[in-house]
Order: C-alpha cells, then structure tokens, then sequence
C-alpha cells in the first residue's frame, strides 16, 4: 500500500450516494428502511471522518490546509421545508455536523486548517439524473463547472470561515 507524505494542501472527499440498486430516497418517513438509512451514513458520513483521522497530520503542515467535503443542500437542517429523503438528508445533516465537530477541534490543534462542507449546485452526473427534470439549464452544472465552483469558494476562504457551509455559488448555508 502507498503512502502519502505531508504536507497536503487540499483534502477534499466527493464520496456520496442519493440512491443505488440498494435503495430510492423515500419519499416519507413511512417508507424507511434501516438497511438503506445504514448505507447512507456508512458512504456519506464515515468516510469524511476517517479522511479527518488519517489525513490531520498531513494537513497540519501546511501553511493554508484545506479540509472540505461535497455535502448538499438537503442536508441543511435550516432550510428543510420538503421533508422526505430522509436516509439521505440525515445522513448529510450528519456530514455537516462531523465537519463543524472537525472544525472545532482542529481550531485547537490544526489551525491553519480550514474545514467546508460544499454544496456543489445540481450537477448532471447519475446521482442527480432521476431527479433533476425541473432543474433550469443554467443551473444544471458539468461535473467540471461543479468543480471549478467549489475550488473558487475554497480559494476565498480563510481560517475563520472554518467550519461552515457554503453554497457552489459562494453563499453560506444554514445548517
């Protein structure tokens, strides 16, 4: 196995599912099934934690460490007014919760680290095709336009944005 010497700059995770062979997002609490809800947090929640647990040292060296993770806007607690999806909204509420735990931790013993949770923008990949029908052309975004809207919000952020949430478009989310 590879290792990776220090120090990074950037550590971003874009791991996440919505729905696979597995599972649909629900459309109510009715149709929940623990299994799905499960698979959710294993792929969007853990992996974020366990890059925060090996990754810290890595990062800890830099002068401008960046540590951020493809969250959603769903996952905002604040702005849920839809209910439903709530495997996937729960799990993503708790990414945002684990990234601002992070942050908090890392203002102590990282603190030229700065944690993001990003939200990408509706972007045209699998995750999103079933789900995206009413979604304007103009904000329907390229794997490549998504990418180059959140490097554009990392690239302002300072350390006391750490441990926030922020919007593909550079506006910050509630949680």
């Amino acid at each position: 196995m590879a290792s990776i010497d220090g120090p990074l700059d950037y550590l971003i995770n874009a791991v996440g599912i919505l729905h696979d062979q597995t599972g649909q997002p629900e459309r109510s609490v009715r149709r929940l099934d623990p299994e799905f809800f499960m698979h959710n947090i294993r792929v969007n929640t853990v992996p974020t934690l366990l890059l925060a647990k090996y990754g810290e040292p890595l990062l800890k060296g830099s002068e401008r460490a960046v540590f951020a993770t493809v969250s959603a806007r769903v996952g905002s607690i604040g702005e849920n007014r839809l209910g439903g999806w709530v495997s996937y909204r729960s799990s993503k509420a708790a990414l945002n919760m684990a990234l601002k735990t992070v942050s908090i931790e890392w203002r102590r013993t990282a603190p030229r680290t700065i944690v993001a949770a990003l939200h990408p923008g509706t972007t045209a990949t699998p995750l999103s095709q079933p789900y995206r029908s009413g979604v304007a052309a103009d904000k329907l975004f390229s794997p490549r336009q998504s990418a180059d809207h959140m490097l554009a919000v990392i690239d302002k952020l300072e350390p006391m944005d750490s441990g926030r949430f922020w919007s593909w478009d550079g506006s910050e989310l509630p949680w």
